[in-house]
């Protein structure tokens, strides 16, 4: 007997979360939804012909594509990645942030603490040994210890950090596994 030869579903799809909250609703993509997905990842500012030149399809076609992607929670929206170094803040750091005691409502004050502050990136809550995962762009070392200890560890939860330097940051798209 010979075993049956798998072969990959075609359209290749994927099962993505639908952050609509709908609990257990995934959203099936297509290879035109995972392509038009990298492509805005590489540039939210593709007019919608020149996404359909890149997929070689109708533009009608992209666009309601498009809008199904927005519609269902998968395009949270489109928006510019800025330069730090370009607003005058070339070092970037991560702060490892341990909260005691935990709990959420520790987590959402110290937050509610530290994101008005523009040296903050993007804050992560995490599991393990630390709680939150800071983020920062300053203008230089001394900047950074000044946030560091005025900042950070001022909040009366913050029972340690650990400060790591960024020396390179990279980012790749979202896509398909393989």
């Amino acid at each position: 007997m010979h075993a049956a030869k798998a072969t990959a579903p075609s359209p290749v799809s994927m099962m993505i979360w639908n952050s609509l909250g709908n609990c257990g609703s995934f959203m099936e993509l297509s290879r035109a939804d995972l392509e038009i997905l990298v492509a805005v990842q590489e540039n939210s500012r593709l007019t919608n012909r020149e996404l359909a030149k890149r997929l070689g399809a109708a533009e009608s076609t992209t666009h309601e594509r498009l809008r199904r992607l927005v519609r269902g929670g998968v395009i949270k929206r489109f928006t510019a990645e800025i330069d730090p170094a370009a607003l005058g803040r070339p070092m970037q750091a991560m702060i490892a942030v341990r909260l005691r005691p935990q709990s959420e409502d520790v987590v959402e004050r110290f937050l509610r603490t530290v994101m008005d502050d523009p040296c903050v990136i993007d804050a992560t809550v995490v599991s393990g040994e630390i709680d939150v995962l800071l983020r920062v762009a300053v203008p230089s070392a001394e900047h950074l210890r000044t946030f560091a200890w005025r900042k950070v560890t001022s909040a009366k939860s913050v029972q340690s950090i650990t400060t790591h330097l960024v020396y390179e940051y990279r980012r790749r798209p979202i896509t398909a596994p393989p």
